[in-house]
């Protein structure tokens, strides 16, 4: 029985000591300062009411327009991890999106586009040596859309909304507390109701109660720098 006491205390302080010198373990913490690009396909739904004469009386009708574009904006994450379990993470993330744009034709100014995102991330730890970490993630948060035209009405539109996806972050590190991030991700973002106002008025939707939904899906890839701890 003392042997077999013996073997197993020694058994267990094996593989604590292998499971530290794996990247990723229960208690760490990780940090990734991040920078990337987003490519998204967009879909827009633009309801409203339009007054329409029609046999000498105006009617009210109500008119739906459905839009697809494209957009794409350049993503500066931050993201704190903690090892719950050896082979899970969980993780808070900010993030700051400058959406790319182009100047209007008749102004000749560019509107200012960004979005601020706020939530969390659940990472699987399942690939993973001493110098190397892939976690699988799955996000969830919070997002506030805005876009300032910068014209003489100050006109803005403004949109609270969700984010979601999912991520492979391959992390390889140099030494036990410095590493290199690469992001490769698919993330969606669903705004139900946008803003329009300007300066004269702060809440132009109630004109002709208008509701302007917004969808944006797409692909995102980034590089980040780690600090482990």
């Amino acid at each position: 029985m003392k042997k077999i006491t013996i073997l197993f205390t020694i058994a267990s302080l094996l593989t604590n000591v292998l499971k530290s010198q794996e990247a990723f373990h229960k208690g760490v913490i990780v940090i990734d300062l991040g920078v990337g690009v987003n490519v998204y396909k967009t879909s827009t739904i633009d309801q409203y009411n339009s007054q329409v004469w029609n046999g000498g009386n105006l009617n009210t009708i109500r008119i739906k327009k459905d839009t697809t574009g494209n957009a794409g904006s350049a993503i500066y994450p931050l993201t704190i991890e903690y090892g719950l379990k050896n082979w899970l993470g969980i993780a808070v993330r900010g993030a700051y999106s400058n959406y790319f744009g182009s100047k209007d034709s008749a102004s000749g100014v560019k509107a200012a586009i960004r979005s601020i995102d706020a939530g969390l991330i659940f990472n699987l730890h399942l690939i993973k040596t001493k110098h190397f970490d892939m976690p699988i993630g799955l996000s969830l948060g919070y997002s506030n859309f805005k876009i300032d035209n910068k014209d003489s009405l100050n006109s803005q539109a403004k949109a609270n909304g969700l984010n979601y996806g999912f991520a492979a972050v391959p992390r390889i590190y140099f030494g036990n507390h410095i590493g290199l991030s690469i992001n490769i991700g698919y993330t969606v973002y669903t705004y139900p109701n946008v803003l329009f106002s300007n300066k004269n008025d702060s809440n132009v939707n109630d004109k002709n109660n208008r509701v302007f939904a917004l969808k944006a899906s797409g692909a995102n890839v980034g590089v980040g720098l780690l600090i482990k701890f």
